[in-house]
């Protein structure tokens, strides 16, 4: 039975209707349910993060640190509670069934065997509350052989086929700037079908289980070369190789700019514009498809051409004629320019006193697209256990007030 009765557009708690204010539990650590949790709480959700007492939730004291805290605490977890209790505590279970009961949906982040262990597994929080929505969110999924091998950052993505190796002194090593995919969209994921499962329980249906992985995560965000390689054997063309129509090119200033007029209106406006030979406005073949990618015998022609000027002229004649291009920027240039202020890019929050810079969650939320989105004020990443008296009175557990604390710890067994 949805707990608001079928109605759409709120998640009623004990009987009391909240729209757009859904109760998160997270349990997870590190980066892929963190994301989730805050993709959610940006949204509007309200967060509780369980944390051990000594060492948070892994993503604290990660350097370099930002203000006075770690460079991803500052990121992912401002406007959260923090509930600090050990999993060796006395008081675990009861704690864990009282999360379960207040919350709409928890994240569990970790293998099958170890959510089992610490009594975080499925059918321990439904049997707290049946209309939980759960969502674990592991390495490599619920089941198969790699189920209970843990994850651990790039050792996904070198499960996918999506690791580059750059080899040196006869050693292989991961490309300087390469960034891990699987840990971002597997917190993508979660949120996403935390989502889907909050409204279809509000909605009449059932609560659901929401499962998501690390691997297939990262296996999905390479779906483009899978379809293929599943279906015609073949991979994806490479964008290093699409063609003289598809290229980065350099200018005067020794700049780089990528251009883009693979369709006809866009060529012809190209070949005018760098008045490239006569007769090559018509050069291509548009009926097989829409887009023609060019020659290797335009390289060399196009960037003689391309040197001519610098990336400043060039993006101001390409802006005239309106054709697919883009300068290519360093990472301070797109984040201090002017589309990153249109869109508020980075939002600033408070850690202990210092203001703090962090990239804004992609999604906009508005009346209308007539009016400017406001970003909630989400406040400041929560010192380890800040709110643990606050959340358990909140919980129904008063008499646990000011006792969780490692003094409650007992020996590992």
């Amino acid at each position: 039975m949805s707990r608001s009765g079928g109605r759409p557009g709120g998640i009623s708690v004990r009987g009391v209707s909240e729209p757009g204010r859904p109760r998160i539990v997270d349990f997870s650590t590190h980066l892929s349910g963190p994301i989730a949790s805050y993709l959610l709480r940006d949204m509007g959700a309200e967060v509780v993060k369980v944390e051990n007492p000594r060492t948070g939730d892994g993503l604290r004291d990660l350097l370099p640190r930002i203000a006075t805290t770690g460079k991803y605490h500052a990121g992912l977890n401002a406007g959260a509670r923090s509930l600090a209790v050990s999993a060796r505590s006395e008081h675990w279970p009861r704690v864990v069934a009282a999360c379960a009961r207040w919350a709409d949906a928890v994240i569990v982040g970790s293998r099958p065997v170890d959510a089992r262990r610490r009594g975080l597994d499925f059918a321990s929080l439904r049997a707290a509350n049946p209309d939980l929505v759960y969502c674990a969110v592991s390495g490599y999924g619920d089941t198969g052989p790699w189920a209970a091998v843990p994850a651990h950052g790039q050792n996904i993505d070198a499960r996918t086929g999506l690791l580059p190796v750059e080899w040196a002194d006869g050693l292989p090593a991961t490309p300087a700037g390469w960034r891990s995919s699987g840990t971002l969209f597997a917190g993508l994921f979660a949120a996403l079908g935390i989502m889907g499962a909050l409204y279809r329980r509000e909605t009449g249906g059932p609560a659901e289980y929401v499962s998501t992985s690390l691997w297939a995560a990262a296996m999905w965000s390479n779906w483009r070369d899978l379809n293929l390689l599943a279906n015609t054997g073949k991979p994806g063309q490479d964008y290093g190789n699409l063609g003289s129509r598809y290229s980065m090119y350099p200018t005067a200033d020794e700049r780089a700019i990528l251009v883009c007029p693979i369709e006809r209106k866009f060529w012809e406006r190209f070949c005018a514009a760098l008045d490239l030979p006569d007769g090559w406005s018509g050069r291509g073949d548009w009926v097989t498809s829409h887009a023609d990618y060019g020659y290797d015998d335009e390289r060399a022609t196009i960037a003689e051409r391309m040197c001519a000027r610098t990336l400043a002229e060039w993006c101001a004649v390409f802006d005239e004629i309106e054709i697919p291009f883009a300068p290519l920027l360093s990472a301070e240039e797109a984040m201090r320019g002017e589309q990153a202020q249109a869109v508020e890019l980075m939002r600033r929050i408070d850690v202990d006193g210092e203001p703090v810079d962090v990239v804004a969650s992609a999604v906009r939320l508005a009346p209308d697209d007539a009016t400017p989105p406001v970003r909630r004020d989400l406040g400041s990443p929560p010192h380890l256990g800040a709110h643990t008296d606050e959340v358990l009175a909140e919980l129904g557990l008063s008499d646990l007030v000011g006792r969780l604390d490692l003094g409650d710890l007992r020996p590992r067994a």
